[in-house]
């Protein structure tokens, strides 16, 4: 059996403005480089064999934080990155109500179809990554690894994991620093043990 460490990246800008970053490429802010520390600490007790991200300087930041508590270099798949926003990267998730009326409505309804003016649809963000997911973890069927993605590449994932509509994306909660522990079974199978743990952070407090 192997454990997949499924990660959200560390804290960004953005993130205290509740805009949406998808492609936008930001760097961990302070309190994301102290997130992926404590995130570190509690890993470091476990064996891990590989350390895997999104190829966007939030993952990666958040991934070499990990890595360099075992000696690891990050291998970067960029079919992990976030969603791509399009004309809505940057923009607070308040404000498309009324500056994008009509498709956003479409869209909360429908983020598997409805694609996002200038990014991508839900559709696309699920065959890109959970094809990426599944082709980690038979390259590890019987290591522990971790993968740092991103809010939505996370839910997706899940979403899949757990055989749930990806339109229902939004009721899985991630957090910035977010542990997620999935167990593949030597029979392939996937078990999700625990979704959005942040434990480790209350550490800081």
């Amino acid at each position: 059996m192997a454990k997949l460490y499924l990660i959200r990246h560390g804290e960004v800008e953005w993130n205290r403005e509740n805009s949406y970053i998808g492609a936008t490429d930001l760097p961990l802010n302070d309190e994301g480089k102290k997130q992926a520390a404590l995130l570190a600490d509690r890993l470091a007790q476990h064996k891990v064999s590989a350390v895997y991200s999104s190829d966007l300087i939030r993952a990666r930041e958040t991934a070499e934080i990990i890595a360099e508590r075992f000696g690891l270099q990050v291998i970067m798949v960029p079919q992990i990155r976030e969603v791509n926003y399009g004309e809505w990267e940057g923009v607070s998730e308040t404000k498309l109500p009324t500056s994008h009326p009509e498709i956003y409505h479409d869209w909360r309804v429908n983020p598997a179809e409805v694609r996002i003016p200038g990014g991508e649809t839900f559709a696309e963000l699920r065959d890109r990554a959970f094809s990426a997911f599944r082709r980690i973890a038979e390259s590890h069927p019987s290591e522990d690894v971790v993968i740092v993605g991103h809010k939505s590449v996370n839910r997706v994932i899940l979403c899949c994991l757990m055989g749930i509509d990806i339109n229902r994306y939004k009721q899985i909660a991630q957090g910035n620093a977010a542990l997620n522990v999935i167990e593949r079974r030597e029979d392939g199978r996937f078990v999700v043990e625990s979704v959005n743990d942040g434990v480790h952070l209350l550490r800081d407090c």
